[in-house]
């Protein structure tokens, strides 16, 4: 198809990731949104005309398409303005379920990053809860994003099916489109990852204490001290099983991720830069904070790399 802006392959079918072409697409994306977020209703879901004026005024809209046109993702974003920067707002990007973990999401990122920098944007922003370790890892180590800014309960009360019952807490994340930190990783293939005994050598401050139990991880114990520039914070690697066998273990997460990430981000200057996955049984998760200027973080100097 001539408007594609890229093509994939999942389990032998064609997806298609493109701008939405008519009417019908844009609805076709608002559909998407129930099936991607369980929505009890449209009442969560963005309308098909907010699709639309956003994507004539300056915004960037897309969705993956299989050949008979049915949407199975979606990217939805919309101009921003903060402190004399016009930038660009990623609001929705998601996969249906039977899709995930193919790729998908991957590409609809980078589509829409070539559409930014299409239209001149050289900063996008989105928020994810930093409690879901797969999306640190895809926004942090597969995209390059950083994260200067912790907002707790940004939504207010959400009623899809993947947040409700839990407050909305977000990182609020900045992808320098343009940066050489963002060029390696999505040009070359790095990520913004190292291994964790690797970390662990570089003496960085350990923030909290877990036990593990039953092979999940729980929050024992965390102290806030700011005078190592480079800081480590665990998160559990799955919540959705955590909040499944243990929903008051997550609000103790909940409380005290909120009391560590606004003491590290919001008051000490501290920048998310990386994310590790240690592969041991259970699976271990950490984000990696350092306290550097800005400027050096986008050239893509890390921890491990600075001299």
């Amino acid at each position: 198809m001539s408007n594609a802006l890229y093509e994939l392959r999942v389990n032998g079918e064609r997806i298609i990731v493109r701008e939405p072409v008519s009417n019908m697409d844009y609805r076709r994306l608002m559909d998407v949104q129930l099936k991607i977020w369980v929505m009890p209703d449209y009442s969560e879901a963005v309308t098909y005309h907010a699709l639309i004026a956003a994507h004539r005024n300056g915004g960037v809209v897309i969705g993956a398409f299989r050949e008979n046109d049915e949407a199975v993702g979606v990217v939805f974003s919309f101009p921003g303005y903060e402190n004399g920067l016009i930038y660009l707002y990623s609001h929705l990007t998601g996969v249906t379920p039977e899709k995930r973990y193919r790729g998908i999401g991957y590409y609809l990122k980078l589509a829409q990053r070539k559409l930014a920098l299409e239209k001149g944007y050289s900063l996008i922003k989105w928020t994810f809860d930093p409690l879901r370790s797969s999306n640190a890892y895809f926004n942090i180590a597969k995209l390059g994003v950083i994260a200067r800014s912790f907002y707790p309960n940004y939504y207010g009360e959400l009623q899809d099916e993947l947040n409700r019952g839990m407050p909305s807490d977000r990182l609020i994340v900045e992808w320098w489109i343009k940066s050489r930190r963002v060029k390696k990783i999505v040009e070359k293939s790095e990520k913004a990852t190292i291994n964790i005994e690797k970390l662990l050598s570089l003496k960085p401050y350990l923030v909290n204490e877990v036990e593990i139990s039953d092979n999940n991880v729980l929050l024992k114990n965390y102290r806030l001290e700011a005078n190592n520039d480079l800081v480590v914070i665990e998160i559990p690697s799955n919540i959705e099983t955590l909040r499944r066998e243990n929903p008051e273990e997550i609000l103790r997460w909940r409380i005290g991720l909120r009391e560590i990430m606004d003491y590290y981000l919001n008051k000490h200057g501290y920048v998310i830069i990386g994310y590790v996955l240690s592969r041991e049984k259970p699976l271990r998760s950490y984000y990696i904070l350092w306290r550097r200027n800005l400027s050096i973080i986008l050239d893509g100097v890390y921890p491990w790399n600075y001299t």
